[in-house]
């Protein structure tokens, strides 16, 4: 469908993820949802004299933001009540509250990053545990349709590791007391779609009713390796190899999984998923905290991209991810919130700052940190990569989707910038997602100005707390109890677990 042209101008122009490539008093001119042109603005409208023109004085004007990990939580965990834990007790602490309406929070995550200057995002494995993961899928695809965002949405797999890291399920279930293991071995519906086949089958039927859209791809998102047999992601691969697929995967996210992986990897995760045909330039790991210099050797090789998660790694006591080891190494980063972001909120320029002076390693002969164009490289191109989107988004050119974001400058030059520091610099040393004059995805305007093109912010904040408030409670109220009582098992099994040396005679 055609639209009607539009030109933005703006002070500043960013082209792409090299700092060197700034321009002033650029315009980008916008047709059928393409970048048409790039130039003075005066040329720009004697090319298309109808189109409607945007100013956005005081401006940076740049490729769109793209968050490569996040689960559409639009309500942040601490809204809804769970407070900042290791990663695993955290995750079992879901079993005390009831069912939450996907639709809703994904729609306000979706909206809370577009107002940041995010036009894409990956929207990693998660499932609600309705028993019909299908539904869940399709509802949070609606939402990021509604609201016009981009999205890679990974299609989850799991099939081991539901209580605790394999191979210590049984030892750990034997040693509950007889209610919580009676609560625990309850039948539930299965983890995602199911199998292998059923959730090839279920991508089928996604990849038939998605194709050719415009803002949405898939891929799939088996859980991680500790929680995925060899088996599954044999089928798995296989798959995507043969539909030209991606694979997005936590790996190495928390202590626990490091010591985890030791025992069932000892060769190394990445060279064992090597084996399985699971490492490809498609491949995304999210997280990788725990990353020795052997299995960064085959995230370089094989073309993998690793996705920073800052904030989230602090808070979820998981460690510092090697960033500036990474890099050197030649490793493709990208950023991603996890919704978890260091200050509560969605702001993906924040965590890529957080997430550069992390890198900022106290030795004189250790790795450099990241520059500033290596910075952009990961909120950008390389995030375009990670959501199958590569040479298609990320860059300001002729014939690219228009994706863009307007930042104000007031922020980072009032009440004086010293000529003498570049400008893009300042801009990511003080730059936040609340600077956004306007999000653009596809030439569609989706937020300027404070205001959402579709929807009021209040109407969507009031309809995930509803949902959030309906779900508070579980349909059995002894399961917060429980829930109690299954985290302190949880923290000694893993108190206990990372004070022992891994055994060597461990397998997968």
């Amino acid at each position: 469908m055609s639209s009607s042209p539009i030109i933005l101008e703006a002070d500043y122009v960013l082209p792409g993820p090299e700092a060197a490539s700034l321009r002033r008093d650029t315009a980008v001119a916008v047709v059928d949802g393409r970048i048409a042109g790039l130039g003075p603005g005066s040329e720009m409208r004697r090319n298309w004299p109808a189109a409607q023109v945007i100013e956005l004085p005081g401006c940076l004007l740049m490729p769109g933001l793209v968050n490569a990990h996040q689960h559409g939580r639009g309500l942040s965990q601490i809204q809804l009540g769970y407070p900042d834990d290791f990663l695993e007790p955290w995750i079992a602490g879901r079993r005390a509250r009831g069912l939450l309406d996907g639709h809703a929070v994904t729609r306000l995550a979706a909206a809370r990053m577009v107002a940041n200057g995010v036009t894409t995002t990956i929207h990693a494995n998660y499932t609600y545990g309705t028993g019909n993961y299908e539904q869940e899928v399709r509802d949070q695809l609606r939402a990021y349709e509604a609201v016009g965002l981009r999205a890679t949405m990974c299609i989850g797999a799991m099939d081991r590791g539901a209580t605790v890291y394999p191979p210590h399920e049984a030892c750990f279930m034997a040693g509950l007391p007889d209610d919580l293991r009676e609560w625990i071995s309850r039948p539930a519906a299965p983890a995602y779609a199911g199998d292998g086949a059923a959730t090839i089958a279920l991508m089928r039927r996604l990849g038939a009713e998605f194709a050719g859209h415009p803002l949405i791809r898939l891929c799939y998102g088996p859980a991680g390796p500790q929680w995925v047999s060899d088996e599954l992601w044999r089928v798995l691969a296989r798959d995507a190899r043969d539909n030209d697929l991606g694979m997005h995967l936590h790996a190495l996210e928390s202590p626990a999984q490091k010591h985890a992986a030791a025992g069932l990897f000892p060769e190394g995760v990445f060279a064992h998923l090597e084996k399985l045909g699971a490492m490809t330039p498609r491949t995304v790991v999210a997280h990788g905290v725990w990353v020795d210099d052997a299995e960064m050797e085959v995230l370089a090789r094989t073309g993998a991209t690793v996705v920073r998660n800052p904030g989230c790694n602090i808070r979820m006591r998981n460690g510092i991810a090697p960033l500036a080891r990474y890099l050197q190494r030649g490793v493709r980063v990208a950023v991603g919130t996890d919704n978890c972001s260091m200050a509560d909120d969605e702001d993906l320029l924040a965590e890529l700052r957080l997430a550069g002076n992390l890198a900022r390693e106290p030795d004189w002969n250790g790795p450099p940190p990241p520059a500033v164009d290596d910075l952009l490289a990961m909120a950008t191109v390389n995030g375009a990569i990670a959501a199958q989107f590569g040479g298609e988004i990320g860059r300001l050119e002729v014939g690219m989707r228009a994706d863009m974001a307007a930042f104000s400058l007031q922020r980072t030059c009032r009440p004086y910038l010293d000529p003498d520091m570049p400008l893009v610099d300042a801009f990511l040393a003080r730059g936040q997602g609340a600077d956004a004059r306007l999000t653009m995805v596809e030439g569609r305007v989706l937020y300027r100005d404070g205001r959402h093109a579709d929807a009021a912010i209040e109407d969507l904040e009031a309809q995930a707390a509803a949902a959030a408030a309906s779900a508070r409670l579980s349909a059995d109220p002894a399961n917060r109890d429980r829930t109690r009582r299954y985290r302190g098992h949880l923290c000694e099994h893993y108190r206990t677990l990372t004070a022992e040396p891994v055994d060597p005679a461990i397998t997968a």
